[in-house]
């Protein structure tokens, strides 16, 4: 609810405009995720409600385009397709490996005999299990090529994502 609206409601209902927007701070404590787009790819960070995981959604900004699938080598093949991948450092740190929700199917480059483990076009979602230190800032650095059956877009490696320690509670669900 926005403040404006908060203070509507406050007078029409005799609430005092103090109280009213103290209210409406406390439902705005930040933004639930953190998003940027790089090479054709919107992604968005967040914790998941209990802050055991760092969820990651690629979405593709073109129709027909997909990602390579976690499992790639981080040079891709023959130096061909590279790794979508999400790194912690920080007060944020890895309790495991990085998995994603969707099925990894395999893709043959037409003309070689070269076939990439790739996921289906559109969005995918990762999640990688986390450990939350309550001091100091997180840097998550994410990378990940996107193709289509034409065209590749510049891989994207190491893109840095900077949490300030503050901006971590407030990204949880």
């Amino acid at each position: 609810m926005k403040p404006s609206t908060v203070l509507t409601v406050a007078a029409l209902s005799g609430i005092p405009a103090l109280t009213a927007l103290g209210l409406a701070l406390t439902l705005h404590h930040g933004p639930r995720e953190l998003t940027f787009s790089d090479q054709g790819v919107k992604v968005a960070l967040r914790l998941s409600e209990d802050g055991a995981r760092l969820v990651t959604t690629f979405t593709p900004q073109r129709p027909g385009f997909h990602l390579y699938s976690v499992g790639l080598p981080a040079d891709g093949i023959g130096g061909l397709g590279r790794p979508t991948r999400v790194e912690v450092a920080g007060s944020l740190r890895s309790r495991g490996p990085l998995v994603a929700e969707s099925p990894v199917r395999m893709l043959s480059i037409q003309g070689t005999d070269v076939v990439f483990p790739v996921y289906p076009d559109g969005p995918v979602t990762t999640e990688l299990p986390v450990a939350v230190d309550a001091h100091g800032d997180a840097q998550v650095l994410v990378s990940y090529a996107a193709c289509s059956p034409q065209e590749c877009l510049m891989p994207v490696t190491g893109h840095p994502v900077e949490i300030p320690a503050a901006a971590l509670a407030s990204m949880r669900g």
